[in-house]
């Protein structure tokens, strides 16, 4: 993993914890032993990792790491970087035009699953899929889809405009946890962040009024609209861009929110160029380990160069989203399941 900065910031990502070769290896051989598709019989695959943890499979060393993220602050320090985590090795490449249905019938292993959800356990955040994306997948890939490439959502073949996942769905996800699967260095493709209370700190009063009134539009995400959804989400509501969900909330998509008023339609261009100034990069490679936290800081994916357009077509993060507590969304799960969100 490379970080760069592009400006001069207060808040910087750093890796706070990596596995030894040792750790990894025996927590791939532990997590390799589990037989339940993650994908055919999830709750099955989340009991058999569950059982791992009990049975003492887990380095205490990452147990008391992850530990200390109860007491972070997240406002401050949004983002968390781990290196030489336990994942796949040697996973074919999938079909460009079905990558989730070729990952079904070519992928074997499930290590990097069974960390997603090892990792969710520990932290006590429980993971959940939706019925509108991947039919319900809890671990989803962000991975290129031909009829999907130009979209703004984690199949798209180049960039991803600074958004946060889901904002505007009714079920938001508090944490969204990536693993580094594929990537090539000859590709500057970069994961890019921003802190909410770096991108508040930049307004004036007048201004952060104006930014906390509902007066900006965002269309629901690409992902649950043109994926082959089976929920119709309805039109998206009207909402502050600042605010909302807390006062440090931030729900903004780059090049999709738009204003609805002549004021609220000027500041918008301010909005998108503040967090060019203030945006972090990271370079995600196999094995790392990327914690964003959904409701304090904002993200992007940049293409800056294409050494090698094949790979980038190939280019691999796996990834859950979770909540801190399911008490608050158990009416939006579908009957039956404690983790599939009905839309």
């Amino acid at each position: 993993m490379t970080i760069e900065t592009v400006a001069a910031p207060t808040w910087t990502i750093e890796p706070e914890f990596a596995f030894t070769d040792a750790e990894r290896t025996a927590l791939e051989a532990s997590l390799s032993t589990v037989t339940a598709n993650p994908y055919r019989l999830y709750e099955a695959h989340r009991f058999q990792v569950g059982q791992l943890l009990a049975e003492g499979a887990v380095p205490e060393r990452f147990i008391r790491h992850v530990e200390t993220l109860t007491a972070r602050d997240r406002a401050a320090d949004p983002v968390v970087v781990m290196k030489n985590v336990p994942h796949d090795r040697d996973v074919p490449v999938f079909d460009f035009d079905q990558p989730v249905r070729s990952k079904y019938e070519v992928k074997k292993t499930f290590v990097a699953e069974g960390f997603l959800a090892l990792f969710a356990q520990l932290a006590h955040t429980p993971a959940i899929g939706y019925v509108n994306v991947n039919d319900g997948d809890v671990f989803q890939d962000i991975y290129p889809q031909r009829r999907l490439q130009e979209s703004q959502s984690q199949k798209a073949l180049k960039q991803i405009h600074f958004h946060k996942d889901l904002a505007n769905h009714f079920v938001r996800p508090d944490q969204v946890y990536m693993v580094g699967m594929r990537s090539n260095p000859v590709n500057e493709v970069y994961t890019s962040f921003v802190r909410n209370i770096d991108v508040i700190e930049a307004f004036t009063a007048q201004e952060l009024e104006l930014l906390r009134s509902n007066e900006f539009y965002t269309p629901f995400d690409d992902l649950s609209t043109m994926g082959g959804g089976r929920v119709t989400l309805g039109e998206a509501d009207l909402h502050p861009v600042i605010g909302g969900r807390g006062p440090e909330d931030l729900r903004f998509f780059e090049n999709r929110t738009v204003g609805v008023t002549e004021a609220a339609k000027a500041i918008v261009p301010k909005l998108a160029e503040t967090l060019h100034r203030l945006k972090q990069r990271v370079f995600i490679e196999p094995g790392d380990f990327v914690i964003t936290y959904n409701n304090h800081t904002i993200h992007a994916k940049e293409v800056l160069h294409v050494g090698d357009p094949e790979a980038l077509q190939t280019r691999w993060i796996i990834k859950t989203v979770n909540v801190d507590d399911m008490t608050p969304h158990r009416e939006h799960l579908v009957p039956g399941t404690d983790h599939l969100i009905n839309g």
